[in-house]
């Protein structure tokens, strides 16, 4: 089921409510734009606002408009070829940036091979673009930001949308959840708790690494996203951010304190992390039932869907027979499409469900050739993550792994909204890693001259 057809299922906010909150939010997020006096960080601010807005008027907004396209899809092309024109483009030369563009020639080889299909390359060409134009974009504004200002402004952008949830929870604005009827997912009248959660996601990752808000402020915003992710009920989403929370809770301080006293701080942040699982646990155990039953044993999985029965079909929400329609399809291609697949945006022609993990989907659309390149990206990135020496490389790290995670049970890389998570985590990484070598890990790095190339530049 792609994104337009799931938007019809999802009840929006009332006018009266929807309208002002946008109408008000928009006045903070240009007045950002205008202090950060930069393209890029002002694109990523206007972007980032722009697209949140479109989701949440879905039901305007995923009607046809041009040629068959919906005004989302237009907008997020728009989005892409303005991007493009705010990076700096010296910066597509950076090495970290080769993965990225293997993907995009990979999906060029795909459709080639199959003779298509051309619109799905299209849409895969655009959202791999605006993986590039938010990495660098994030890059660019970090090295310009003074004081790390940048985070702070980025997060006006989120504002609506946790307001807007905040008003769908007292209007008891709700969406059923797909698998339990009896289920709730408050989304702020957005399209797809799905979506939703991985924008609290990213707020989140944005709120862990801004060194700008004080304690309380910072930890009220972690409350408010968890709270958030917690009340939009897709639980693949819950999962994905404990390494980010363990990590930001359990060590990232650690730097604060001498190290003599460092053995016993983590051993005290272990005990709490215990004990925060066990609660969790405990609270979302109903949640989490259909986990108990995978690894009990008495399940086998791995067989032809065909031979699903209906007991193991609502399994973790159907999704190992989706991905077993997904590796059996593969399986059943010649050749040719073993190698390279059965080309871009190939599922929504033969499946009527997405595959809810981006490497079964990439097996089926680009074959093995595509789940390596996939996963060049993933680990070149995580291990730039590794080399950075700055305090916040263990959330950077908590960070690369919750994106990793949402990998295997959704598909953050099919959304716009996913992109720009994994977009800024990226930018993260290669800005913090640009700092080594030319700035103490303590002092807030100046604004470079135009004339210096950055470390990592292909050549330097």
């Amino acid at each position: 089921m792609n994104s337009n057809e799931l938007a019809l299922f999802a009840p929006s906010m009332p006018a009266w409510a929807l309208y002002p909150v946008l109408g008000l939010s928009l006045v903070f997020v240009v007045l950002a734009m205008i202090r950060m006096r930069n393209r890029a960080a002002a694109f990523m601010i206007g972007a980032s606002w722009l697209r949140l807005a479109m989701q949440s008027m879905h039901a305007i907004t995923y009607r046809p408009l041009v040629a068959g396209m919906s005004a989302n899809a237009v907008g997020s092309i728009a989005l892409f070829l303005v991007g493009l024109l705010t990076i700096n483009w010296r910066h597509l030369a950076l090495r970290f940036m080769l993965p990225f563009y293997v993907l995009i020639a990979i999906a060029c080889v795909s459709a080639l091979a199959n003779n298509g299909p051309w619109n799905g390359l299209i849409t895969v060409v655009t959202k791999y673009g605006f993986l590039i134009v938010v990495t660098l974009s994030v890059y660019n504004a970090l090295q310009s930001a003074k004081g790390g200002s940048f985070m702070t402004a980025l997060l006006w952008s989120f504002a609506p949308v946790l307001l807007l949830q905040l008003l769908s929870l007292a209007l008891g604005v709700a969406k059923a959840t797909e698998t339990d009827a009896n289920a709730a997912s408050y989304i702020g009248g957005f399209n797809h708790e799905a979506v939703f959660s991985v924008i609290l996601a990213t707020c989140l990752t944005i709120v862990v690494f801004n060194d700008r808000l004080n304690r309380l402020t910072k930890f009220g915003l972690v409350i408010a996203c968890v709270g958030g992710i917690v009340l939009a009920n897709y639980r693949t989403t819950l999962v994905a951010i404990a390494p980010l929370l363990l990590v930001y809770f359990g060590f990232s301080s650690l730097h604060r304190f001498p190290a003599r006293d460092r053995p016993f701080i983590v051993s005290l942040a272990a005990v709490l992390v215990v004990l925060a699982l066990a609660v969790t646990a405990f609270l979302f155990a109903s949640r989490f039932q259909d986990v108990t039953v995978l690894f009990s044993g008495d399940v086998n999985l791995i067989k032809p869907p065909h031979e699903y029965s209906v007991d193991e079909t609502r399994l973790l929400s159907g999704r190992p027979r989706i991905w077993s329609m997904y590796i059996y399809g593969w399986t059943l291609g010649g050749p040719l499409q073993h190698v390279i697949g059965f080309g871009p945006e190939s599922w929504s022609q033969i499946f009527p469900l997405y595959a809810h993990n981006t490497l079964v989907n990439y097996l089926f659309e680009f074959g093995i050739v595509g789940v390596v390149g996939v996963l060049f990206l993933w680990f070149s990135m995580l291990g730039a993550a590794f080399r950075v020496r700055h305090h916040h490389r263990p959330v950077l790290i908590g960070a690369h792994f919750m994106f990793l995670t949402l990998n295997m049970s959704t598909m953050p890389m099919w959304m716009i909204e996913g992109n720009m998570l994994y977009g800024i985590i990226c930018g993260y990484t290669l800005y913090l890693l640009s700092l080594q070598g030319r700035t103490p890990q303590t002092q807030t790095p100046q604004k470079p001259r135009a004339s210096a190339r950055p470390p990592f530049v292909r050549g330097a």
